[in-house]
């Protein structure tokens, strides 16, 4: 039961935001359906639900990212909330496509089908495309047209690739019901030409939602034109669910004993995203954008991190962890810094720290925190990889993840940096002054997300508390079936 209250909670949320009249009221069912939503996972964790049928069960990997897109979620909620000051789209489809967004999300994270999950994620693409097309503008329009057309594209090859997988396990007697613990049962009598073909296929078709290069022509637009809360959602969110599939597919190469041929690719389209990344982060003047091109590195990050192994594994839960809590600060920051200077390029926003105290410190937080700088997690995630590698004698990929992951670091501190200290900007003046926030209680309200979430993510990395822990550790045991955990002494 509580897996199908996962799912319909959220959407019956939505669906109230469809009836009711008044704006704060509908603003009110969104704080109410997040915060509703985040209670259930809570149980969940508790007292975690038995699976229903073959369709729907949670396992440790969708456990750990339901629950990331849960606090996610209803931060941008409140964030919404104060950001949210002109009618562009209307207000009531908007909010109920932020709902419906979360409920197929959740939908993904409990699905064990491969065709359920497939019709989840498809099912996302078309409650985000309304929440992309927030400012009814020509690039707006461009945006969520470029978005919704490689997705579907994307979407489409990982359907074909499902289909290879059902392919592979087509002689086996009696029939094979697709989902990962059926498929895995039976690992070793799947057709290896098959498979490879429907791993190589569902790798192109998820890694284009998830941003990966080079699939990764939407997100910069994207993220750049859709509301910075929006772009914390699918930076945060959307790519944990897109990965999900693709883990999905990975695990059943597990079994199959293909872990070796899918670690491999896995490692180079990370390494190809990093690079493609560092390439673009330098001198780029958008800092959304800019935001952008570090989403497409930290996936690469995640997805180098599982081809090396069980350490590799857990390393990359534990950035995936960190890399929602980091995105969520810079996004909902990048939308304040919207509001307060009207603009998106960095040369018009200087000096964040001086007029903005509260805001530049919180601004230099998340980028430290994206960075990699100790005390925050992706500091011990990023070692985890390069002790991986070593472990692995994957000597080429540490020496080429270094070098890219430096060119990055040094690429979004040179951009940022001046942003933060630099000499201040004057406040825009004529037509984009409408964009300014008006009260100072919205300011509060953007903030205070961003607050509680940079509590977290430091408190988080210097502190693993023993259940985040299992988590992490649960979820990276359950991409390697057989396989013996990584050794603990080397872990965060």
């Amino acid at each position: 039961m509580l897996l199908i209250l996962l799912a319909a909670v959220p959407g019956a949320f939505a669906l109230i935001c469809l009836a009711l009249p008044g704006e704060r009221l509908r603003q009110a069912v969104l704080v109410l359906g997040t915060l509703a939503n985040l209670a259930l996972v809570v149980v969940s964790w508790v007292k975690p639900p038995p699976a229903l049928g073959v369709y729907l069960a949670l396992d440790p990997i969708g456990h750990l990212f339901m629950s990331l897109a849960a606090v996610l979620f209803l931060a941008t909620a409140v964030f919404f909330i104060g950001y949210h000051q002109r009618r562009l789209v209307s207000e009531r489809i908007f909010l109920a496509c932020f709902l419906a967004l979360l409920a197929t999300f959740n939908l993904v994270f409990v699905s064990s089908h491969l065709g359920v999950l497939w019709v989840a994620l498809e099912s996302a693409s078309l409650a985000a495309t309304p929440l992309i097309y927030f400012r009814l503008g020509a690039r707006a329009l461009e945006a969520t047209w470029k978005f919704i057309l490689m997705n579907s594209v994307g979407i489409a090859l990982a359907l074909l690739g499902i289909f290879c997988v059902a392919l592979s396990a087509s002689r086996i007697e009696p029939q094979v019901v697709l989902t990962v613990a059926g498929l895995g049962a039976r690992g070793a009598e799947l057709d290896d030409t098959w498979l490879r073909a429907g791993f190589l296929l569902t790798l192109v078709g998820f890694g284009t939602k998830m941003g990966l290069a080079p699939m990764h022509g939407w997100k910069p637009d994207t993220y750049g034109e859709a509301p910075p809360p929006v772009a914390a959602l699918m930076a945060g969110a959307m790519t944990l669910a897109a990965f999900l599939g693709l883990l999905r597919i990975f695990q059943i190469c597990s079994y199959a004993g293909l872990e070796e041929f899918a670690g491999g690719w896995f490692i180079v389209f990370g390494l190809l995203s990093i690079a493609t990344a560092a390439i673009f982060v330098i001198n780029n003047p958008d800092y959304r954008r800019l935001l952008a091109y570090t989403s497409v590195e930290h996936m690469g990050v995640m997805t180098l991190a599982v081809g090396l192994g069980t350490l590799g594994a857990y390393s990359c839960f534990l950035h995936g962890l960190h890399n929602t809590l980091n995105k969520g600060m810079l996004f909902f920051l990048a939308g304040y810094l919207w509001r307060m200077y009207g603009s998106k390029q960095i040369k018009d926003v200087r000096g964040v720290i001086h007029k903005h105290p509260l805001a530049g410190v919180l601004l230099m937080a998340a980028l430290c925190a994206s960075s990699g700088f100790p005390p925050f997690g992706m500091f011990f995630s990023e070692l985890g990889i390069l002790f991986a590698a070593a472990r692995e004698g994957a000597w080429w990929t540490l020496a080429l993840f270094s070098v890219t992951m430096c060119i990055v670091f040094i690429g979004v501190l040179t951009a940022m940096l001046p942003v933060v200290f630099g000499e201040p900007s004057s406040m825009p003046e004529g037509p984009d002054t409408k964009l300014l926030i008006r009260g100072e209680w919205r300011k509060k309200v953007m903030l205070a997300p961003v607050v509680c979430l940079a509590i977290l993510a430091l408190g988080l990395g210097a502190y693993q508390p023993p259940a985040v822990k299992r988590a992490l550790d649960d979820a990276a045991k359950a991409l390697f079936p057989g396989r013996a955990p990584a050794p603990t002494e080397t872990r965060r």
